[in-house]
């Protein structure tokens, strides 16, 4: 009797061991964390104020909210980056009515498989497009722009260079579709659709490029570059899309921020009418676009 209770002792010891063993390593596993998820906000304020002033000005008050959601899966030789980009921003000046000076609807996914050292196979898709009208200037009635009109899709297969502040995607097999569904917008045949068409289909190369660098102490400088060549539409025509900031950390919520994104696309017309609504000339021109303001930020 005293033998099987020391042998049932025994194997309830080595059975409670295992059991520990295997609890251990499902604990160890359960702590590796495979995703980094984080979410950024920013708040940008700019405003102006006479009152008296002799060389003339006009009161104005501008804000652009941002927000970024980014989440990133890494194990083993897989990595898989999502962002959802959206903006949007208004501006007040005098008694004219408020408008918007940005509006950025922008989801991307895209996914690696490493094939060695920093390089990967890649699939990318990437959708753009914005919330809602947009007009020239506050005294425009006719809208230039509105949801999905345009939109672009890109889906792109490449290879994909990657480092923690660089990453560099090149394709010579992407697929980008633009939509304009804005019934009047799609009339005129804006955004390089035919007239009357909701959308056009294109196949070319594509580079993207994204670049940060830290230049000081709470300064901080973040580039993205696109470029597209539709190979059966103007090839030589290529889609030029880059944004770059600059942000000056102030505090842990507070910045000054300096935006300045340039856009060129031939199938986007810049168009001049003269008072009676003729059209004088519609042409794609190299589109610019700069904000300096203090910004607010929360990041969680």
């Amino acid at each position: 009797m005293k033998k099987l209770l020391i042998s049932i002792i025994v194997l309830i010891g080595m059975h409670l061991s295992v059991h520990a063993q295997n609890k251990d390593s499902i604990n160890k596993a359960d702590t590796i964390k495979y995703w980094t998820v984080k979410n950024a906000v920013l708040f940008t304020f700019g405003q102006s104020s006479y009152k008296y002033w002799v060389k003339g000005g006009e009161n104005s008050v501008s804000g652009i909210a941002n927000y970024k959601f980014t989440a990133f899966y890494k194990k083993d030789k897989s990595s898989w980056e999502n962002t959802i980009e959206l903006a949007y921003g208004l501006v007040q000046q005098g008694t004219k009515k408020s408008y918007k000076t940005d509006d950025k609807i922008e989801l991307t996914s895209n996914y690696g498989y490493s094939s060695g050292g920093n390089w990967y196979y890649s699939g990318l898709v990437n959708f753009k497009t914005q919330f809602s009208y947009g007009y020239k200037s506050a005294d425009d009635v006719v809208p230039v722009s509105n949801f999905m009109a345009p939109a672009y899709l890109i889906t792109s297969i490449g290879m994909e260079y990657k480092k923690p502040d660089f990453n560099l995607m090149l394709s010579a097999l992407t697929g980008k579709t633009t939509f304009v569904f804005d019934p009047a917008l799609s009339d005129i045949g804006a955004f390089g659709v035919d007239k009357g068409k909701k959308l056009k289909a294109g196949v070319g190369s594509y580079l993207r490029m994204t670049f940060r660098k830290e230049l000081m102490t709470n300064m901080e400088l973040n580039n993205k570059l696109e470029l597209y060549s539709d190979y059966f539409d103007h090839p030589e025509e290529v889609v030029v899309i880059n944004e770059f900031a600059i942000k000056m950390k102030i505090n842990k919520y507070f910045s000054t921020n300096l935006a300045f994104n340039l856009i060129y696309d031939h199938n986007s017309k810049y168009v001049t009418k003269d008072a009676a609504g003729n059209i004088l000339s519609s042409e794609a021109k190299l589109q610019l676009k700069e904000v300096f303001g203090l910004a607010l930020n929360f990041t969680f």
